[in-house]
């Protein structure tokens, strides 16, 4: 179990509690130049940082300014990090890296192909992926002093961002010794070769402080300390100057004239792009009729309003669901699957024809063995008790009955991941990078595990295209087997996604300004503002430290 408090022993300063926290809300001093900048951000508590003990995306974000990837992204794509260059063989089995030299880790170590070696082996053998793609390495071995081969079982075609531009590269002179990675917590956990180290954690209020690496490879980070505190209400803490940016809530709910008023204000930048994260009504096949009868399933879509939704949970800022499942955003999503208009008599011809009638005329249609149909419908609680309520009432008017079963997030995690549930609403983001979460989230023969995993569903054909497109070079076949993939699910429905909320980001302007949003995401598909390339350099792209 995570301690609730850690402190680093690298750094000169033991930090405790919260005390280095604002006590007040308090606007901070403005830097006169790069490297002495502060930075506060809205906290929250996403697991210990180690690479085996984060929890969900944000987590991944708050790891990786400790631990470094082969290669990283910018505000335009892929760039060089712990490796230089980077090339395939022509049958793209074999992936060639020339690491950076000088590299040390945060104990004064050097960081050598023998560590990237060793990485990518360790996590082979744990009993549950840490980085999905890494399931297809077969073999890494070392090349030269300064170079690596990754042997792949079979072409992987989103092989550099899933795998290089994921996997946080281990200290092998500490994690040899560590057989069970989940229960190693303590500073030796958090030795990285990352721009940042953690010098305090408070999990009961979600508060992280990290202070800048002076030994970077790069240099001194222009940001030299992140402070992730805990805030009850982000946008006020920003207005206040308790915050320096913060994203609007992906649940949405935040009204169209709240954000007009930062944009209005010279004193606050925003940014804007499509959203890719969303809330998604996932059946469980396995438990048999009805969520196993696809007219079933189909009669949900039609019978709910997305459009709906996004006026009245979204207040406008966001899009509907998409039954083809990858959001908007993303450059393959297929534009021509079939969407189900809101139609609720086409919903009714549907459940009539599978056999769901209202034989006694109570407004409650039953299941062919006269039980009342009445679905139990699990969502995380108090985030979606709107959305359910608005589900339950159109699903209510074609005659379906819903059984509400709130639970909190670590409870629904758990639940989904387990498959415990006939129907659940279940959030999560993603929907905006590499078309392979389509076959690690549908796919009956992906390894991949994770509240999101889809339960029970396997249709050949679905099956077939996901195997192609893993091995397919070319970007136009591999679109083409893609576009195929979605118009299969849209068809089938074993999920439905509800909407996706329109990021903004807002940050004050003047104590740092080079914020983007990073191209299809870092790490495995993980959409943000905080890019630790962002806080490294000051700048929007490259390598170069800003004023130097």
């Amino acid at each position: 179990m995570s301690p609730k408090r850690f402190s680093g022993v690298l750094l000169p300063v033991l930090l405790v509690a919260t005390g280095c926290l604002p006590a007040s809300p308090g606007p901070a001093p403005t830097p006169a130049a790069g490297g002495d900048i502060v930075l506060r951000l809205p906290g929250g508590d996403f697991g210990y940082p180690s690479p085996f003990t984060y929890s969900r995306g944000p987590g991944y974000i708050r790891m990786s300014l400790i631990f470094d990837t082969l290669i990283w992204k910018d505000s335009e794509g892929l760039i060089p990090w712990l490796a230089t260059a980077w090339e395939s063989s022509a049958d793209g089995l074999t992936w060639s890296f020339t690491l950076r030299g000088g590299v040390r880790w945060h104990d004064g170590q050097p960081l050598t192909a023998s560590d990237v070696v060793f990485t990518f082996e360790y996590l082979k053998r744990q009993p549950a992926p840490l980085i999905r793609g890494v399931e297809f390495v077969q073999a890494v071995r070392q090349a030269g002093e300064n170079r690596v081969e990754i042997v792949l079982a079979r072409p992987y075609a989103p092989f550099l961002v899933n795998v290089a531009g994921s996997v946080p590269i281990l200290p092998r002179h500490i994690w040899e010794k560590v057989a069970d990675p989940r229960r190693f917590i303590g500073p030796e956990a958090l030795i990285g070769s990352g721009p940042y180290r953690l010098a305090s954690y408070d999990q009961a209020s979600g508060a992280y402080l990290y202070e800048a690496n002076p030994d970077f490879w790069l240099g001194k980070p222009y940001v030299r300390r992140i402070e992730l505190v805990p805030v009850s209400d982000a946008l006020v803490a920003l207005e206040q100057g308790a915050v320096d940016a913060t994203g609007l809530p992906v649940e949405g709910g935040v009204p169209a004239e709240v954000v007009n008023r930062f944009k209005e204000n010279p004193r606050f930048g925003v940014l804007t792009q499509p959203g890719e994260w969303n809330p998604a009504i996932h059946f469980n096949l396995t438990k048999g009729p009805p969520y196993s009868d696809p007219n079933f399933r189909r009669a949900w879509a039609y019978a709910i309003d997305r459009d709906e939704l996004v006026r009245r949970i979204l207040q406008g800022l966001g899009q509907p669901g998409n039954p083809g499942w990858l959001a908007y955003s993303n450059p393959w999503r297929n534009p021509n699957v079939e969407q189900y208009p809101f139609d609720p008599a086409k919903a009714g011809a549907l459940l009539d024809g599978a056999g769901y009638r209202d034989t006694d005329g109570d407004g409650i249609r039953e299941l062919p063995d006269g039980r009342p149909l009445e679905v139990p419908l699990y969502f995380e609680s108090p985030a979606f008790v709107r959305v359910a309520e608005l589900v339950r009432d159109r699903l209510r008017a074609v005659g379906i009955a819903v059984a509400f079963r709130p639970a909190d997030r670590n409870t629904m995690d758990s639940l989904t991941a387990a498959g415990n549930y006939e129907v659940a609403i279940i959030s999560y983001g993603g929907l905006g990078g590499d078309p392979d979460y389509l076959r690690q989230v549908f796919s009956s023969r992906s390894p991949a595990g994770g509240f999101q995993r889809v339960h029970g569903y396997n249709n050949p054909q679905f099956e077939d295209l996901a195997a192609r497109q893993l091995t397919v070079t070319d970007e136009a076949t591999r679109r083409q087997l893609v576009y195929e993939m979605q118009a299969i699910i849209a068809r089938d429905l074993p999920v439905l996604p509800l909407y996706y909320p329109t990021n903004y980001f807002i940050y004050r302007k003047g104590p740092f300004d080079a914020w983007y949003f990073t191209a299809a995401g870092v790490g495995p598909g993980v959409p943000t503002t905080w890019n630790k390339h962002a806080f490294v350099t000051g700048q929007l792209k490259g390598l170069t430290i800003r004023g130097r």
